[in-house]
């Protein structure tokens, strides 16, 4: 065997040896990953609503959907969406949240408006399927 014969071979044990460990080990590690990434959900984790956050009066507290992060707080009323809205113009500035923006509407209604840590929320109200008013406050998007 030559001298330049001997290097090629190392490499070609090293590339095999390689292939064959990373291929017997990655189906089991990868279909364990997979199974346990899809068995392992992390919980929501939610910006808490400040105590003192003023609310509608006679709104009921509805338990967020976990699907949806950005949502902080969630009320359901039967008042009309226009009464919510009106509400929290005068109520959220004296509370101590500067409005940013105001954005009536028809179907939707949303009041953007600074939290105290200094970031945009929204409270958005719009009417649901079963004829009441879903009052939300969220962090801001687009």
């Amino acid at each position: 065997m030559s001298p330049e014969t001997i290097p090629r071979l190392v490499l070609v044990a090293i590339v095999a040896g390689g292939c064959t460990t990373g291929g017997s080990s990655s189906p089991s590690s990868s279909a364990s990953s997979n199974v346990s990434s899809g068995q392992s959900r992390s919980a929501v984790v939610r910006t808490p609503l400040p105590s003192g956050f003023p609310v509608l009066a006679g709104a009921t507290s509805v338990p967020p959907a976990d699907d949806d992060p950005g949502l902080i707080a969630l009320w359901q009323s039967d008042q009309i969406g226009s009464a919510a809205y009106d509400f929290y113009v005068n109520a959220l500035p004296a509370a101590g949240y500067p409005i940013v923006g105001l954005y009536p509407g028809g179907a939707f209604a949303l009041i953007r408006f600074r939290a105290p840590d200094g970031q945009v929320w929204q409270m958005v109200a719009h009417g649901t399927s079963d004829g009441t008013v879903a009052i939300e406050v969220r962090l801001d998007r687009p």
